[in-house]
């Protein structure tokens, strides 16, 4: 009797994580916005338009050095000759468009044009078909001990 009263709790239980998962799926189908937390977006953006397009949304546990070593080979992979991809594929020195990572590890920017940026994003939310973040970037840097960041919104409109 008591396994059979343990079994009917956990049905219940799944039961109900079942109704929160479906909850979850539909407010992602309806639009209601849903905080996914930090990570590193990845978007490109033409010089001579605004719009800029995703790329890919990367974890924020990875350091810095790694994305930037992710968004130069989709760069290099997109937008090299086939030489080109077979010299970075020897040494990243070789690489014709650098990435640039800022000083603090926030940002990176690659590319002419097109460039390819990653930021490191916080509050990201979906909304329908737009993805919103917050982002820093330091506004005031002459004392390493007291740095001042000034907080940014940015969104991308991304397919479903």
């Amino acid at each position: 009797m008591l396994l059979h009263q343990n079994q009917t709790d956990l049905n219940c239980l799944l039961t109900a994580a079942s109704g929160a998962r479906r909850s979850h799926l539909a407010a992602i189908n309806h639009g209601t916005a849903i905080n996914h937390g930090t990570g590193w977006v990845l978007y490109e953006q033409p010089a001579n338009r605004p719009a800029r397009t995703l790329l890919s949304i990367l974890s924020p546990r990875r350091p810095a050095r790694n994305v930037a070593a992710y968004l130069e080979q989709l760069y290099v992979d997109r937008f090299g000759s086939i030489r080109a991809q077979l010299f970075y594929k020897k040494s990243r020195k070789y690489a014709a468009w650098p990435i640039k990572i800022d000083r603090y590890g926030l940002g990176m920017r690659c590319g002419h044009d097109p460039c390819f940026f990653g930021i490191y994003a916080r509050k990201i939310l979906l909304t329908g078909n737009i993805l919103e973040y917050e982002y820093k970037i330091v506004e005031f840097a002459d004392d390493p001990r007291h740095i001042v960041f000034q907080v940014k919104r940015q969104s991308l409109t991304v397919n479903g």
